[in-house]
């Protein structure tokens, strides 16, 4: 199966990423324009999400952000965790959303919402709200 074939196996792919620390992996799982596009559109200064240096450069902030952040905090395990996935609905364009919870094996519970991006057959991940 192609890890990016459907929503829920681009989500797992992005947190196989993390548990096996694989910057390379994690970074191929993102979108990280659609992620800028989603973060300029809910900002509220009117910026021109059709300006292409704009949503290139907030992706390059994003994706350096990201790295930072893991070399800052480690990267997060979600070895033998639990998920459930809801169904996916369409919020624009080629952007869906799905709710995720994962169950860790303490039984903790984590419950995200989680925007991707869909181009021809291939899913990414674009954001994730806790």
């Amino acid at each position: 199966m192609n890890k990016y074939s459907s929503p829920e196996a681009a989500i797992i792919t992005l947190e196989e990423g993390y548990t096996n620390k694989d910057l390379e992996g994690i970074l191929a799982s993102k979108d990280f324009k659609a992620e800028a596009k989603l973060i300029l559109e809910q900002s509220s200064y009117n910026y021109d999400l059709d300006d292409e240096a704009v949503i290139s450069e907030t992706a390059k902030l994003l994706e350096l952000s990201l790295i930072k952040s893991l070399q800052e905090n480690g990267y997060p395990n979600f070895e033998k965790v639990k998920r459930e996935f809801s169904e996916v609905t369409k919020y624009k364009d080629n952007i869906f959303i799905i709710e995720e919870r994962l169950t860790f094996p303490d039984n903790t519970q984590y419950e995200n919402r989680i925007f991707l991006s869909q181009e021809k057959d291939k899913w990414k991940v674009a954001m994730i709200e806790e």
